[in-house]
């Protein structure tokens, strides 16, 4: 038998390139607020991560949820931000508790971070940084993820994901900052995937690949996980 997967936000930008790789892995459960098209034997729930009934009924009988439904950039606080990363980053946490999910991911971002100095040899022990509000707001769900892993038992793990784009993207092949700081479709699915199959407690990873200039850290993914990216921006056709 396959672990069950509830992931949160599959229609999203990272979503909806990942979640084909994860159902070659697990049994899926999608929730999103839009209709999505699922796949053969997904399990679709449409509704808002707002709506705690609604997350606990979505994390019941899942064996991990995969966190990724959040307003992605900068926006609004107060109407968008506030209720969809906090309060709806809380929710997911709370709802997978009181299910009874031992295991539980969270996308952060590489945000958190990079306001250090353009160059700066980045690790994940490093007090953060935030760049952004958004940024700031995946912060709180960092804390969340090690309260729920230190109060309540839960293994979660904190993947800070960098500039994630799709193999075809333009940005990767013309921005300097985006081919050291991509993190490719694959890769990413490759470090969900060993993540969930580790018994590690509480960790926090940058999702990123194995990029030519890449200034981040990665060795504590390789030690806990076994993470091997594969993919590498500036070898791209």
């Amino acid at each position: 038998m396959r672990k069950k997967l509830l992931i949160t936000g599959p229609g999203g930008r990272v979503g909806t390139q990942i979640v084909p790789l994860l159902r070659e892995h697990f049994a899926l459960r999608l929730l999103d607020a839009r209709k999505l098209e699922a796949g053969d034997g997904d399990e679709f729930l449409q509704g808002d991560i707002r709506d705690f009934d609604l997350l606990l009924n979505a994390c019941r009988g899942v064996d991990a949820v995969l966190h990724l439904a959040a307003i992605p950039d900068e926006d609004d606080f107060h109407s968008r931000l506030l209720p969809m990363n906090l309060a709806g980053g809380y929710n997911a946490f709370e709802a997978a508790h009181q299910a009874g999910v031992r295991q539980f991911i969270f996308a952060s971002t590489g945000q958190t971070v990079l306001n250090y100095p353009k160059g700066y040899w980045l690790t994940t022990e490093m007090p953060v940084r935030p760049s952004t509000v958004y940024g700031c707001t995946k912060v709180f769900g960092e804390a969340l993820a090690r309260h729920y892993s230190d109060i309540h038992g839960m293994n979660v793990i904190c993947i800070r994901i960098c500039w994630f784009q799709p193999y075809d993207s333009t940005i990767i092949r013309t921005h300097p900052d985006a081919r050291r700081e991509w993190c490719s479709p694959r890769d990413l699915t490759q470090l969900i995937t060993k993540s969930l199959a580790s018994d590690v407690k509480f960790a926090i990873f940058f999702g990123v690949s194995n990029n030519t200039g890449r200034f981040w850290d990665i060795s504590n993914a390789q030690q806990l996980v076994g993470y091997a990216p594969q993919d590498d921006a500036s070898k791209l056709q």
